[in-house]
């Protein structure tokens, strides 16, 4: 295969040259470490009423609101490593269960907020391939 010069390093089959012009780059293809903090947005994926089945590699943090009973499935996308939170507005009497992926203190995941207006949030960091490691702040908002 042939290689591409370019001003700040050589593009080859496999690997890229990277001199200090572009070393604050953040990269998604290998893991990254960074010496700041790091911010993302908020991926809202709106109402639910079923299944909830997350991407991981397009975000972090996630928010939905509940208008039915749901299923937060095994995620695709895990890398180990990855942490973020999932917030939660109940807009009604349902219930939330997880996949077998989601691993909750003592073995049980919690009882998330059955009034409408709640707001839980889940925190959660991917230990392995099937393991992410989550725990449950409950009614964040107060009475609503």
């Amino acid at each position: 295969m042939a290689t591409t010069k370019i001003s700040s390093g050589v593009v080859g089959d496999s690997s890229v040259t990277y001199n200090s012009l572009n070393a604050n780059t953040a990269h998604v293809d290998r893991n990254n470490n960074f010496t700041v903090a790091q911010r993302g947005t908020i991926s809202a994926l709106g109402v639910q009423t079923s299944t909830v089945s997350l991407t991981l590699t397009d975000a972090n943090h996630y928010s939905l609101t509940t208008n039915g009973n749901i299923t937060i499935a095994n995620p695709t996308g895990i890398n180990s490593g990855q942490s973020g939170s999932i917030t939660l507005t109940s807009n009604g009497s349902f219930t939330v269960s997880w996949g077998s992926y989601w691993r909750f203190a003592s073995g049980t995941a919690p009882t998330m907020s059955t009034t409408a207006g709640k707001q839980d949030r889940v925190d959660y960091y991917v230990y392995s391939s099937n393991t992410i490691h989550a725990v449950a702040t409950i009614d964040l908002l107060g009475t609503a």
